[in-house]
């Protein structure tokens, strides 16, 4: 046997390290479902409440059983908790998204880096920059005689 092995991260299996092999794999159905089923981590949660508020409860599914159709099901395979939880995610995004556009972004504070020297009243920069201890240049008046006869090793 020996060789190297392909890692499917939708499957989380391994295959042999062949073309064909990753071919076959990649146009399987449930390589499909699987990477279907991890695409749907990300999607807009308005779209997913949309899709699936609008759809019967699948009996089968709910009632513990095997859907053989998975995420192809014309149900939904969402209970009522499931439900209420995503249109609780949909309208904080909604309320966050009307707050940054109509607020203009009020909670959002102005990064206050060390290196720069703001004025006190206007919160504005100064042109005078100072900078952190490793990005100064070196002066050479600071350094002692005793640092000079160090001997190392």
């Amino acid at each position: 046997m020996g060789g190297k092995s392909f890692y499917c991260d939708y499957c989380c299996c391994f295959l042999k390290n062949d073309v064909n092999v990753r071919k076959t794999h990649n146009s399987g159905l449930t390589h499909n479902m699987a990477k279907l089923r991890y695409m749907r981590r990300f999607e807009d949660p308005r779209k997913v409440l949309e899709q699936e508020d609008n759809k019967e409860p699948c009996t089968r599914y709910l009632n513990g059983k095997y859907c053989k159709f998975d995420l192809m099901c014309n149900s939904t395979h969402y209970n009522e908790e499931q439900l209420e939880q995503l249109r609780k995610i949909v309208k904080r995004s909604e309320k966050a998204q009307r707050s940054g556009v109509n607020g203009k972004l009020k909670n959002v504070q102005k990064i206050m880096l060390p290196w720069y020297r703001y004025k006190e009243g206007n919160n504005k920069t100064m042109n005078i920059r100072r900078l952190p201890e490793s990005l100064k240049p070196i002066n050479f008046d600071r350094i002692n005689d005793d640092c000079l006869t160090l001997e190392w090793g």
